[in-house]
């Protein structure tokens, strides 16, 4: 009996303590509307002395009170990690900010030369994080091909050398592709369509040389391969294994299938930038000493990256 009493009188308590922390809102948004009214009139009278037009001073005040909103937020102390971090996050919620204002898309990769185990940063807006994620040659790949390079060119430039870049130039001059060359193509192109479509991970790419890898990373199967076709990118198949591939794959006898479970979902990009070798899935050894990636075929079609960004 004497506890449901005690009970009784903590639960008034509690009820008067919230009464009270509300009364005491109230209170403080009464005060800063008083402080809000007297700078607007303040305002009016510095504009009278002034003979200026009050929107002209309202105006300029308005554009000072964005540029606060809108400057760099005053890195905590701490660390020199936590510093870096919070200045990269800023940079990135920044960008999402101007994409909600000016439309603008955006992406920023960074990384660490001096620490070979850094994973980098990616930032930017939603659109921008998922091109450069999915962008064959891009995503965790890249990020750490980009830190190699930085690496490379920072002990050239302690040992007084030019460091020449040995990553490949965007801007050569396209090939005319002949009917092989399409054929290839088209081959690349379907493929990854089926292995998206069968895993539900909308970066995941063909194994080529080694199938079994497809049930590690995706949790899918490929059956129905050409018993004549080696296990092979088709850059190095014949244009009769290629056509074999396809035309198996278009007829269904050759086809991806889950081994268990629901299909995969892939990675979801945070609000505010990642890691940048965050791609939905745990590489294995053997995945990691995988440099297929650095080898970007010719022939081989990007991927169309589609994104749907929310509404805001």
């Amino acid at each position: 009996m004497r506890s449901t009493e005690n009970y009784a009188e903590l639960q008034g308590k509690c009820g008067e303590v919230q009464d009270n922390s509300e009364s005491d809102r109230q209170l403080f948004l009464e005060r800063l509307q008083t402080l809000f009214d007297k700078s607007f009139a303040d305002l009016r009278s510095f504009a009278e002395r002034e003979s200026r037009p009050f929107e002209e001073v309202r105006d300029q005040v308005a554009k000072w009170y964005c540029q606060d909103l809108f400057s760099p937020i005053e890195v905590p102390q701490g660390s020199l990690a936590e510093r870096v971090s919070s200045v990269l996050r800023s940079t990135s919620r920044t960008l999402e900010s101007l994409e909600e204002l000016t439309g603008l898309q955006s992406f920023f990769l960074v990384v660490n030369p001096s620490d070979s185990a850094d994973e980098g940063f990616l930032g930017g807006t939603v659109s921008g994080r998922e091109f450069w994620r999915c962008h064959r040659g891009c995503g965790a790949a890249g990020a750490k091909l980009f830190q190699e390079q930085c690496m490379k060119a920072k002990d050239a430039k302690k040992s007084g050398l030019r460091a020449l870049s040995n990553v490949p130039l965007v801007n050569a001059p396209a090939r005319k592709k002949g009917p092989a060359s399409s054929l290839k193509s088209e081959v690349y192109a379907s493929v990854r369509d089926a292995i998206r479509a069968a895993s539900g991970i909308r970066n995941a790419e063909m194994k080529w040389t080694d199938h079994s890898k497809l049930e590690v990373a995706y949790d899918i199967r490929i059956v129905g391969w050409p018993s004549s076709v080696p296990l092979q990118n088709p850059s190095h198949l014949s244009v009769s294994q290629n056509k074999q591939v396809l035309e198996a794959l278009r007829a269904g006898s050759m086809s991806f299938e889950r081994i268990i479970g629901p299909p995969a979902t892939g990675n979801h990009p945070s609000s505010s930038g990642s890691r940048a070798d965050d791609d939905g899935s745990e590489a294995t050894t053997e995945e990691a000493m995988d440099i297929s990636w650095a080898y970007q075929d010719p022939d081989e079609p990007n991927p169309q990256v589609s994104v749907h960004l929310p509404n805001v």
